[in-house]
């Protein structure tokens, strides 16, 4: 499977990072840190053959990207096993939702998980996944004793495969110019990793 995910900026993910930690020591459960999932909200989860051509798709959405401001109210739950954070659905995270899902679809032989499809896509940032009862009750106890609305900025994109997280390509760009500061494609396909 496939992910297109917005990434944030530095304040906004050490705070996130801050609720995984926090979570994974209370339960014991560190799959999201073993996993080295970083903080994000994916827009897109699909399936295709065409690696390549999704690459390409990935490229044109970048260059159509804009940094945006997102605000988290509350946390939920995916029953039975995940806990996220839920932002405010917005202007901004409907219009990349909805940009995400026009790219994707024009992949051939793509199929567009039900829940990132246009009106059943719950935006969210993951923060605990694959716990049990028990360890769902001990993230929400952390949660109520940490938890409070927080706004973060949107300054990046990119696109990954799952099981195991593997990034493929990720392009952050300045929010206050708008334009783009770094593109790590090159340079993951130069690193160990991808030889």
């Amino acid at each position: 499977m496939y992910l297109i995910s917005l990434y944030f900026d530095d304040v906004t993910n050490e705070r996130i990072q801050s609720y995984m930690n926090q979570i994974a020591k209370r339960t014991g459960n560190d799959v999201m840190l073993a996993g080295k999932v970083p903080p994000h909200i994916t827009l897109s989860a699909f399936e295709t053959t065409q690696e390549s051509e999704a690459v390409a798709v990935f490229e044109d959405l970048a260059k159509e990207f804009i940094c945006g401001e997102i605000m988290w109210c509350s946390v939920g739950i995916f029953f039975p096993h995940t806990i996220y954070l839920l932002p405010v659905m917005n202007h901004y995270l409907f219009q990349m939702s909805e940009q995400a899902y026009q790219y994707i679809s024009q992949i051939r032989q793509v199929k567009i998980h039900q829940r990132y499809q246009p009106f059943s896509w719950i935006p969210h940032s993951t923060i605990g996944k694959q716990l049990s009862q028990t360890e769902l009750k001990e993230a929400f106890v952390v949660m109520q004793e940490q938890f409070g609305m927080f706004r973060g900025t949107a300054v990046g994109i990119g696109l990954a495969k799952t099981n195991p997280y593997t990034d493929i390509c990720r392009v952050w760009y300045d929010p206050m110019t708008g334009k783009c500061i770094q593109n790590d494609k090159k340079a993951m396909q130069e690193s160990k990793q991808w030889k």
